[in-house]
Parts: structure tokens; C-alpha cells; sequence
């Protein structure tokens, strides 16, 4: 019986000891790569980390070397690239139909500068009361359109083609 709290205290100090080593060779053990489903999604995500970083340098560029018309700056995307015609043959970017037909007309982009808005149409830079090379007059530009008049009296409203759809018709 005189052993008896020797032999419970040594019992003690084993489990305690076998306890502790679990506690701290657990983590250790998480962090060899035992879980390879781990290693591959951390591999992601340091990738999918890099892609933003890479785009936030390259959107900080495009803000440094963005023209500037007074205090606010201007950001022009590119237009989509010409279709085909009946003939197979791509138009030239800026061609314009010698009828007076307003609907001929690509518009590229609408830019605001101080509050007043502008377009690019055919490769020309006008504002609202503007005359084109056909005879036709810009009539109203709005934030993602523009109205063409021609010079006997017929309208269209060209929208502007977003970068991020396949280019449709020309006037709606």
C-alpha cells in the first residue's frame, strides 16, 4: 500500500506525458502534407492570389497613362473588331455608306468629360450637334447610345457594343 500513490503518481506523469506529445505533434504533423486534397487547393489559391495581383498592376497602369480632360480622367475601351460583309470581306474600320443612311455609322464609345458627353463615330470624335461626313448630324448622345439624324430626316440610335458581348446590329 505504501506504493500505491508512487505508482499512481508515475501512472499520472505517463498518460500526461502521452497526452502532451499528441497535442503537439498533431499540428506538426497537419502542416507535412499528409493531406495532398490540401496541398492542391492551397496551390490554387496562391494562384488565383498571383492573377489578382497581376490584374491590379496592370488596371494601375491603365489609370496612369489614361487621357485626362480637366480634373477627371478618361477611359476608353476598343471598339469590337469590324464584321464581315455580304462579301466576306471585313469593312474597314471608320467606313461609312455614301447614302445618307444613318444606320451605316459605328460608334465605338461614349465618353463624359465635365459633365458633357461625346462619342466616337467612325473614328471621329463629335458631340451633339455635330455633322459626319455623310451629311448626317449627331442628334443626342447618352450614356451608352447615340442618335443619328440624316440629312432627310431619318433617325437611328446606334448603341455602343460592349466589350464583354459578341456585337450585334448596328442601329436598334
Amino acid at each position: 500500500m505504501k506504493f500505491t500513490a508512487a505508482f499512481a503518481l508515475a501512472v499520472w506523469l505517463v498518460v500526461t506525458g502521452w497526452l502532451a506529445t499528441m497535442v503537439i505533434v498533431k499540428p506538426a504533423v497537419l502542416h507535412l502534407g499528409n493531406d495532398a486534397d490540401e496541398t492542391a487547393e492551397m496551390a490554387q489559391l496562391r494562384g488565383a492570389i498571383e492573377h489578382n495581383r497581376q490584374m491590379q498592376e496592370r488596371v494601375a497602369l491603365l489609370r496612369q497613362s489614361a487621357y485626362t480632360d480637366g480634373n477627371q480622367p478618361l477611359l476608353a475601351l476598343p471598339s469590337a473588331p469590324p464584321t464581315a460583309t455580304d462579301g466576306g470581306a471585313a469593312a474597314p474600320r471608320g467606313a461609312t455608306g455614301t447614302s445618307g443612311d444613318p444606320s451605316t455609322h459605328t460608334v465605338s464609345v461614349v465618353l463624359v468629360a465635365n459633365g458633357q458627353r461625346s462619342a466616337i463615330i467612325d473614328g471621329r470624335h463629335v458631340r451633339a450637334g455635330t455633322r459626319l461626313a455623310d451629311g448626317s448630324r449627331v442628334a443626342a448622345i447618352g450614356a451608352d447610345w447615340v442618335r443619328i439624324e440624316s440629312s432627310d430626316g431619318a433617325r437611328a440610335v446606334h448603341a455602343v457594343p460592349s466589350p464583354y458581348q459578341p456585337a450585334s446590329g448596328a442601329a436598334r
